[in-house]
């Protein structure tokens, strides 16, 4: 119980210092998850506990192994040392200036190793939150601590933009941005709240709805649990809405509204699942949302006014970037070295103006900055592992015959994050991927049966002896 409440407050911590995109945070926090993962290791050894590798290791074994090939790539593309077409030919003009000069596939080794170390911290996170989450009390107080740190960074960020409490000279000073350097980064963190808040109000109002048995006196107790089971839900669902709406990211925005309208549909396309109470709070929510919408999104509209979908200079950077996966469509640059090794592919069109030089640090597009850094055979392993996640919880979704808001809010989050990583790069940001695995853990742990299936064996008749 300890490592599962210190888990929930880690991820919590890692939202506040600009997303942990910082180098100490990252590295803290995947110092401090690798403690947690040691800690259960022990736990577990010492009481015997159960270990969900029994229970869903057959269904997720094909994830296992193939996260396992695409970390072991990403080690050698940084740790060993080649020579010929294997390495880049830099490494090679290197070598001849300084002699002593180690060639590899990375042209950031280091760099590879950092994103090796989170990319691994993610994983630890995603397996204690799947042995915990078997227990369904566990898995809502997942749900919970994502609400409400999305709650908390929410408020923070009106708090600072309408109080004209930023600086100046902040990135993004008339947008809200939370915790988070940028509003990108901000409104799928805060998209991924939304979904548990709407998840946390459905089950309030599913509880409440088994009180409503007839007359006044039943009418009067279905409010009441309504109340007491929905408030905090809703008006959390508002505030974070809200600030969503301010960050004026059109590809959050739209990403969130992917999220919860897919929500909504996993939850009634079950009949057992489907809850007509739900949909008309919904409609009430549309309805005040518009009006919230109306009011305070000038910057957002303004924003799609003048700019549209796309970007041209976004644009131009992915076709640059899908022409360097072709050059080099196999082994990849290395992880984590987009923005030294873009340079080398960057045309004048996207370099700026010698007074304001564009830095391009990241593709804006996760899919091609994946193929770029790790090749294409690497990439598509990641991304079956997303997949593969999010078809576990269609399964829970259609099999369970209850708890179906955890299934049904995994795949919601896993289009959220999906749509948005084709325009952006949040997934990048350290807190946005440990709050998904935490909430995927819980979601994929929820999917499968919590009964054991009792294997019936027939006891052999008695022989009888011949008189």
């Amino acid at each position: 119980m300890p490592v599962f409440h210190s888990l929930l407050a880690v991820i919590f911590l890692t939202a506040i210092p600009y997303g942990s995109n910082r180098p100490w945070a990252w590295s803290l926090a995947s110092l401090l998850i690798a403690l947690l993962g040691f800690a259960w290791a022990v736990t577990f050894l010492l009481n015997s506990q159960k270990t969900p590798f029994s229970r869903h290791g057959k269904a997720l074994i094909d994830v296992l192994v193939l996260f396992s090939v695409a970390i072991g790539w990403i080690f050698i593309q940084a740790s060993v040392p080649f020579v010929g077409q294997m390495a880049h030919p830099l490494w090679q003009m290197s070598g001849e200036l300084i002699p002593s000069t180690s060639a590899y596939i990375s042209l950031a080794p280091q760099d590879s190793l950092t994103v090796l170390m989170r990319f691994l911290s993610y994983a630890v996170v995603f397996w204690l939150t799947l042995s915990y989450c078997q227990d369904t009390v566990k898995a809502k107080r997942v749900f919970y601590a994502i609400m409400w740190a999305g709650f908390v960074c929410s408020v923070w960020g009106l708090v600072m933009h309408l109080g004209g409490l930023k600086p100046e000279d902040t990135p993004y000073f008339n947008d809200v941005t939370g915790t988070f350097i940028s509003r990108n980064h901000f409104a799928t963190y805060a998209g991924l709240s939304l979904l548990c808040a709407l998840a946390l109000l459905s089950d309030g109002v599913t509880s409440a709805a088994s009180y409503n048995v007839g007359g006044n006196l039943g009418l009067q107790r279905f409010l009441e649990n309504l109340i007491v089971r929905s408030i905090w839900p809703a008006l959390i669902f508002f505030v974070t809405g809200t600030a969503l709406i301010l960050s004026h990211s059109r590809g959050g925005f739209l990403s969130g509204i992917l999220g919860l309208v897919i929500l909504l549909l996993a939850l009634n396309i079950n009949k057992r699942s489907r809850n007509i109470y739900l949909l008309w709070f919904f409609v009430a929510f549309v309805v005040i949302g518009g009006i919230v919408f109306y009011v305070s999104s000038d910057g957002l509209l303004d924003r799609f006014n003048g700019q549209g979908l796309n970007d041209e200079s976004r644009e131009k950077v992915a076709e640059l970037t899908w022409n360097a996966v072709l050059s080099n469509p196999w082994t990849g640059f290395g992880s984590g070295s987009f923005e030294e090794v873009f340079t080398l592919y960057k045309t004048i069109d996207v370099a700026g103006t010698p007074s304001v030089p564009l830095m391009w640090d990241f593709a804006h597009n996760l899919y091609l900055e994946n193929m770029f850094e790790l090749g294409i055979p690497a990439a598509a392993v990641l991304f079956y592992c997303i997949l593969r996640l999010a078809t576990v919880c269609v399964r829970g979704l259609l099999v369970r015959k209850r708890n179906w808001i955890y299934p049904a809010t995994g795949l919601a989050a896993t289009c959220l994050v999906a749509f948005h990583s084709y325009v952006d790069f949040s997934m990048a940001i350290p807190a946005v991927p440990y709050t998904y695995f935490l909430l995927m853990g819980a979601a994929c742990a929820q999917s499968f049966s919590s009964r054991k299936k009792a294997k019936s064996k027939r006891q052999p008749l008695p022989i009888e002896e011949p008189l």
